[in-house]
């Protein structure tokens, strides 16, 4: 495992939900707030992403947590009829919890990433007592609509460049997940990862596929235009410009219909699918100098 300047640096199994899950923590022993960080996919584990954003751990106990099914976690994919939204929603809130618990009391504040901000509004709405903001990045509101709104975008970026046979898959060439010149490399650092061994290495992916297939009617089912339009907790979304894995424009109409007490939406103008690491710089200020002082007593 990686260890850190900035103090805490432990990797364990936790039972939520009475399956056993991978937990990292990493940060400053002080009372600083918890960011919790909540992965997409579903299934796709980010504890080999943690050096993506390291620098945030001066300021806050960061934690990454492989969801059930996933990562470290793949073993928890049984049983397979807890494998819904509705548990991992629990799981969450149930984290939560633990962390205060252990940490003492302090703020909690969610990022939640593409699959993982569907979880994580759902988790603030369940709880709002546990949260003090919860923040996004590729933003789902309804997985439906914005599928629609990716296959619309292949197909006419793909008669701009005179390419009849692009389908949905094609957003990537397009860079329309990644926007950055540098490859996306998850599967280099995900072998790369000194947290994981080598056979969790050798059936990340297998876990992955698995789990977007049990998840994925509760996916394709979510829509917080009816489940959630009003959270009490301030909301921060991280948008990047050239995403069409989780298009803007259907997260931004879900922004402003969306009650909360304090909202800000912020453009990452060379960013796709993924600001919080094509942009990272300008994504820890974005924390640290906008988030954090919210939230400040």
């Amino acid at each position: 495992m990686r260890h850190t300047k900035h103090g805490i640096a432990r990797l364990a199994p936790m039972t939520l939900g009475g399956a056993e899950q991978w937990v990292l923590v990493r940060g400053p022993r002080a009372n600083a707030p918890i960011l919790l960080k909540i992965h997409g996919g579903p299934g796709q584990a980010e504890i080999p992403t943690i050096h993506m954003n390291s620098r945030l751990e001066a300021h806050c106990l960061v934690v990454e947590w492989d969801q059930r099914g996933a990562g470290k976690s793949a073993a928890a994919i049984e049983p397979s009829a807890a494998m819904t939204l509705d548990h991992i929603v629990d799981d969450t809130v149930e984290l939560t919890e633990r962390l205060v618990a252990e940490f003492g009391p302090r703020p909690v504040i969610l990022l939640g990433h593409s699959w993982g901000s569907l979880v994580g509004v759902l988790a603030a709405q369940r709880r709002p007592d546990l949260y003090a903001a919860f923040v996004s990045t590729g933003q789902i509101a309804t997985f439906a609509e914005g599928q629609t709104v990716a296959h619309e975008f292949v197909v006419a970026e793909a008669k701009r460049r005179g390419n009849t046979s692009a389908a949905t898959g094609w957003l990537g060439e397009f860079g329309a997940v990644w926007h950055q010149p540098e490859k996306f490399r998850p599967i280099r650092w995900m072998i790369g990862s000194p947290e994981y061994s080598w056979s969790e290495k050798l059936r990340f992916t297998k876990a992955a596929i698995r789990s977007f297939e049990l998840l994925y009617d509760d996916l394709v089912r979510a829509d917080l235009y009816t489940s959630c339009l009003e959270l009490v907790v301030p909301v921060f979304m991280a948008v990047g410009r050239y995403d069409r894995m989780a298009p803007p424009e259907v997260a931004e109409r879900y922004f402003n219909a969306l009650t909360a007490p304090h909202k800000e939406w912020r453009w990452f103008e060379e960013s796709g699918h993924f600001p919080q690491w094509e942009q990272a710089d300008e994504f820890h200020q974005f924390i640290v100098e906008t988030v954090l002082p919210t939230i400040a007593p």
